[in-house]
């Protein structure tokens, strides 16, 4: 027996998420207006906690994290609030839409980041390359530094997901970000 075949019994798994291989480029589901099923799945209020960690290994600091996001129609809004209950807490909101299949960021100067920095010159793309796996790629300016990332978003099952983000500061690798977050809404 397959290990999806067995995620498929798991109460709130979603099946696909795990298979034992890809015989061949697994086909994306879209709902009717071309959003694919995998923005869809990450609909809902997410709460974990986001660990930075240097290129050495070494943890650059952890703090908890919310993310909301709302598909409606072609348009995304995501609203990401990190450093809950610090000082440095802040929350802002992020507007994209989907075109072709893919998730736009238009660039934009409001964004912020997992540090609570204000950064500018803000845009990126996201497209699923299966049902449950997100990659996105962005870029931004902080401190007068061009920004790069790459993050992989995994839905676990329907409650549980994961990312993991490549920073690039002026296209030297800088650090990871791990995010381990659980569904509340």
């Amino acid at each position: 027996m397959s290990f999806s075949s067995e995620m498929s019994k798991v109460p709130g798994a979603i099946a696909s998420t795990f298979v034992d291989s890809y015989p061949t480029i697994p086909e994306i589901s879209c709902n009717d207006l071309g959003v694919p099923i995998a923005f869809v799945n990450h609909c809902g209020t997410w709460e974990g906690n986001a660990l930075r960690i240097e290129k050495k290994g070494n943890l650059i600091d952890a703090h908890p994290v919310r993310v909301t996001i709302e598909i409606e129609g072609t348009q995304y809004v995501q609203t990401n609030t990190v450093r809950i209950g610090s000082p440095r807490e802040v929350t802002a909101q992020y507007f994209g839409e989907f075109i072709d299949g893919k998730l736009v960021f238009p660039l934009t100067d409001e964004v912020y980041t997992l540090g609570g920095e204000k950064a500018t010159k803000f845009s990126g793309i996201a497209w699923a390359i299966t049902d449950n796996m997100i990659v996105y790629s962005g870029s931004r300016t902080l401190n007068g530094v061009p920004t790069h990332y790459n993050e992989l978003i995994t839905i676990v099952n329907a409650n549980h997901r994961v990312r993991t983000t490549q920073l690039y500061e002026s296209m030297e690798y800088k650090l990871v970000t791990m995010i381990d977050e659980f569904k509340v809404s």
